[in-house]
């Protein structure tokens, strides 16, 4: 499945595929509002009521930046953070984050089967067979990531969410330990001068028996807001054993107790049922149905019910000082029959993060300094049997892990000089973790074995310079750490890995964010270098155990560069002019990563590409919107081959992803429809969106679906 060129399936597709790309590609509204230049306000409840008002008119608000709690605008933070809204969460299939999270530069969000997520931002893929490893996840400021270092993305949905910003490179220096980033997700709802409610309901179907449901109640006053929603999906795959099953329940509200307290709630409840069809071989590849035939036989599967409640308190205490802290607890009973053995995990995860803020008289952002500390314990019960065809057998053993995380942080930023062109930010943060294991099946066992990092230390600099209004320019350098999770310390086979360290490393990175020509063209790009320490990597034995150890070291270099352009607006054409508006996106990361020194049982690989990164990926959407309601959303994603293992001697092809959502709006009385339908892989690329890196018996394969389709009806009231 090789390929000699990195840029040889860009070739493929030649100008002409561009051209009929211009002219069929059109869609509703900008894929991404990322406007961090003008004045701004919080995501408000428009967001969350109907997109289109009585005249037609569409709610664009920005998105307000709250990272390393700056001004909102992004101008005096130094750092890569993407923004994204909730209509780029909606512009094409509302069921998943992929299209909306791997339009922006440098994040790679990979689906093995629709239940099965991996993430990563700038990173490898090495020690990541599932899930997010390295990146810190929060909702509403509340710690989403829990002790362990784990992250259940899978269990959440679109409909949770009113947008997002993406943090690139280390943010050890307020967001505690993680090489890759932060990802701060932000729920709907905000006051409103009078009273507004809103309800939305929406259903769509489509290929695989795909079936999704949402629902959702919203309503907003001056001294409150709640927002109450409920989701369901289920989809029976495109292979054998790959059914998919999600049910949602989520809750938010605030309430303004005074002019100087305001508190905050947030909790929901997922139900994940998908089953795990298993990665072929490169001979099976070009049949999408099959799947591992020991994961048929053993009903591979996994079983998730999660309850999540957490609670924020902003406080004023006084002009200059203000204080945000937040509670968080949650618990995870987790099932996972697999080919080898039946895990079951009883996970109870607890903490909070608080942090005050001294800054200049009257709220004023010329200078201000942070500090706080985030605390996260966890209390695991990982119990393993023997799998008998999905049927519990024998116990293998029964295990018992407490685990302990804490951060301290600083941070300090400042105006260098009265134009405000220049700002500096700088930031430290402490972190360590500590891990109790007993194995309560072994009488013999004795006393508990400890499994401590030592303190790590992050520090951050950055400075910013406005060379024009519009834009600025920046620089930083900063360390970020990542600890081992509990999956990487103690895999499926029980062992305990105590020696295991924590990954470290440098980032260096320049970078240009800002718009011209008002606000018509939006732009951000940087580059950047990333030397790691200590990379945690992934093995799998004979028995398809796996397991991890520390091997070398990485070089992640690389640049990014994401465009946005209104072509034309409604404020250049007549109202009378059938389109509205013409928006045009793209992003470009090139990713030459590569290993430094890096062994593996006697075979060196130094200098070899990273295993599971694409050194090229593209993004383009056109988009087009018209008087009458009527819409078309579409974006081609280009990725170029992706090495398979650590020898380079296996790569999954390049493709080419292309994907629309035809729709038109309308009001009917009160109520505003929304009818689409939207088509998947429209190229009908035979593709791999999540790899098995590595892999035992050369099983890297899980392929994607096919051309696919699904519709739906929304309505607003």
């Amino acid at each position: 499945m090789g390929i000699k060129s990195e840029f040889s399936h860009f070739k493929t597709y030649p100008v002409s595929l561009v051209t009929i790309f211009l002219w069929l590609s059109p869609c509703m509204v900008r894929q991404l509002s990322a406007q961090p230049f003008k004045d701004k306000k919080p995501i408000s409840v428009q967001d969350s009521l109907p997109i289109i008002d009585s005249t037609g008119s569409h709610n664009l608000a920005p998105v307000t930046i709250t990272a390393f709690q700056g001004r909102g605008d992004g101008t005096d933070i130094a750092a890569s953070i993407f923004p994204i809204d909730k209509r780029a969460l909606q512009l094409l299939d509302n069921s998943s984050l992929l299209s909306a999270f791997n339009a922006v530069p440098g994040v790679r969000l990979e689906q093995r089967s629709p239940g099965s997520l991996r993430f990563s931002i700038r990173g490898s893929l090495l020690r990541s067979p599932y899930g997010v490893r390295g990146i810190k996840f929060y909702m509403d400021g509340i710690p989403l990531t829990d002790a362990g270092g784990n992250t259940y993305l899978q269990s959440i949905s679109g409909a949770q969410i009113a947008s997002a910003e993406i943090i690139k490179g280390p943010a050890g220096s307020l967001y505690g330990a993680g090489t890759g980033g932060a990802v701060l997700l932000h729920t709907p709802g905000e006051f409103t001068d009078t009273v507004k409610t809103n309800y939305r309901f929406s259903y769509d179907a489509g290929s695989f028996g795909r079936v999704h449901p949402t629902g959702s109640w919203l309503i907003a006053t001056s001294k409150s807001h709640t927002f109450i929603s409920a989701s369901h999906f289920y989809s029976a795959g495109n292979r054998q054993q790959d059914t998919t099953r999600r049910t949602i329940l989520h809750y938010n509200s605030d309430y303004k107790l005074s002019d100087k307290l305001q508190l905050h709630l947030l909790g929901f409840y997922s139900d994940l049922h998908y089953q795990t069809p298993g990665g072929i071989t490169q001979s099976q590849w070009g049949t999408d149905t099959t799947a591992y035939p020991l994961a048929i036989k053993q009903k591979a599967a996994v079983y998730n019910r999660s309850l999540f409640v957490g609670a924020g308190l902003k406080s004023k205490i006084s002009s200059v000082i203000d204080n945000e802290t937040a509670l968080v607890f949650s618990r995870t009973d987790f099932k996972n029959p697999f080919t080898s053995n039946y895990e079951k995990r009883r996970e109870i995860n607890y903490g909070g993060r608080s942090v005050f803020t001294l800054h200049g008289p009257n709220s004023s952002r010329e200078w201000q300094l942070l500090a706080g500390v985030e605390w996260m314990g966890g209390n695991d019960h990982i119990d393993n049997y023997g799998n008998q065809q999905g049927i519990i057998d024998t116990v293998q053993y029964k295990d018992h892990l407490v685990l302990e995380k804490h951060s301290f942080f600083m941070q300090y930023g400042m105006d260098l000089d009265r134009p405000k062109k220049w700002h500096l930010q700088a930031g430290i943060s402490t972190n360590q973790q500590r891990l109790s294991y007993s194995r309560l099946s072994d009488s013999s066992f004795g006393q508990p074995e400890i499994a401590r990092t030592a303190y790590q230390w992050s520090p951050k600099l950055g400075l910013t310079y406005r060379l024009l209004p519009d834009m600025v320019v920046f620089g930083n350098a900063a360390k970020g750490f990542s600890t081992p999770t509990i999956a990487e310390i103690h895999p499926s086979d029980g062992r305990f890995e105590r020696s295991l360290q924590a990954e470290s490393g440098w980032n260096l990175e320049i970078g240009i964010k800002g718009s011209l020509i008002g606000t018509r063209l939006q732009f951000q790009g940087s580059v950047y270098r990333f030397s790691l320490n200590n990379a945690i990597v992934r093995r799998v034995d004979a028995s398809n155990i796996e397991y991890f150890v520390n091997a070398g070291k990485t070089r992640q270099s690389g640049a990014e560069l994401w465009l946005s352009y209104e072509l034309l607006s409604a404020e250049q054409w007549h109202p009378s002019r059938w389109i509205q508006q013409i928006m045009l996106n793209g992003s470009y990361s090139y990713q030459p990563y590569h290993f430094l020194d890096y062994q593996v049982t006697g075979n060196n690989y130094n200098g070899h590409p990273l295993t599971g990164v694409p050194k090229n990926v593209g993004n383009l959407s056109l988009c087009i919107q018209t008087k009458n309601g009527l819409y078309l959303n579409s974006m081609v994603n280009n990725t170029s081959r992706i090495p398979l293992n650590d020898a380079s001697s296996v790569y999954a092809n390049a493709y080419t992803l292309w994907q629309a959502k035809l729709g038109y709006r309308l009001m009917v009385h009160s109520v505003a429809l929304n009818l689409y339908i939207g088509l998947d892989n429209i190229l009908d690329q035979a593709y791999s969106l999540g790899n098995d890196i590595n892999a035992y018996g050369g099983r890297y394969f899980n392929p994607a679906p096919g051309r696919n389709y699904y519709a739906g009806i929304e309505l607003d009231f």
